[in-house]
């Protein structure tokens, strides 16, 4: 049976699905069969990022209408082998996505639903930026699961910039953790060329480091403050705060 996250959060624009998409790729290129379930139903953004716009044949709509099976859902992703990944564009219930769950359970190690499918789940991952109004929707959302039986929950901390730390602008990942009394299971730095579709070294190295962690292989959280010290350091500092 494949371990199955559900990615979330109450408030948008964390990088829930950025998260969702790195820790796939990072599963899938150490050896583990990765399923990623988008749950945009309207844009699928999901297959945008990782360059499957319009590659899709069919989605879990059709799959409701009874017009494939679970299986000719999956897009394979054309670089990362292991990797796959399917649509929920246009779907209208969300217990055929739990339906299509249970018929490709056997086929992968990891299933990562990015926001769909939340009671066929093994556990959570709530995805949030260092600033105040993210992490208070964290802790709403961490008693929403709660409530909802999910007990496995944890946390990943995204978009931290170790400059700011520095500044005294925001609080480090372990200090977020702490305050919401949730595991910290990644640390992914800043990235400002992520809306332009590019990752740099840093971002995926820290999403292997979150892949070894969320599968249990060694503890390991990116250091966003290391870049940041020295003089070299305090000209990215005085840079990002023009930005």
């Amino acid at each position: 049976m494949a371990t199955k996250i559900y990615m979330t959060n109450l408030k948008g624009g964390t990088g829930v699905t950025t998260c969702c998409i790195g820790l796939g790729l990072s599963l899938a290129k150490a050896g583990e069969r990765t399923l990623i379930i988008d749950g945009d139903r309207f844009a699928a953004n999901a297959l945008c990022m990782c360059g499957l716009g319009n590659m899709q044949i069919y989605t879990l709509a059709d799959y409701e209408k009874g017009a494939c099976r679970a299986k000719q859902t999956l897009i394979p992703h054309h670089h990362t082998v292991n990797l796959s990944l399917a649509s929920s564009l246009g779907l209208t219930d969300e217990k055929f996505a739990e339906a299509a769950v249970d018929e490709l359970d056997g086929l992968f190690d990891y299933i990562l639903l990015d926001n769909i499918a939340k009671k066929k789940c093994n556990g959570a991952i709530i995805v949030t930026e260092p600033h105040l109004p993210s992490i208070k929707s964290t802790d709403a959302c961490k008693a929403q699961l709660a409530d909802s039986g999910i007990k496995n929950i944890s946390l990943f901390v995204n978009k931290l910039n170790g400059g700011q730390i520095i500044n005294g602008e925001v609080m480090t990942a372990q200090e977020i953790a702490s305050l919401l009394r949730l595991p910290l299971k990644a640390v992914i730095p800043e990235d400002l060329s992520l809306p332009l579709g590019k990752w740099k070294k840093t971002t995926l190295k820290a999403f292997k480091a979150a892949a070894e962690t969320v599968s249990g292989k060694r503890e390991s959280v990116c250091n966003v403050l290391k870049p940041y010290f020295g003089f070299n350091g305090f000209i990215k500092r005085k840079v990002r705060e023009r930005l």
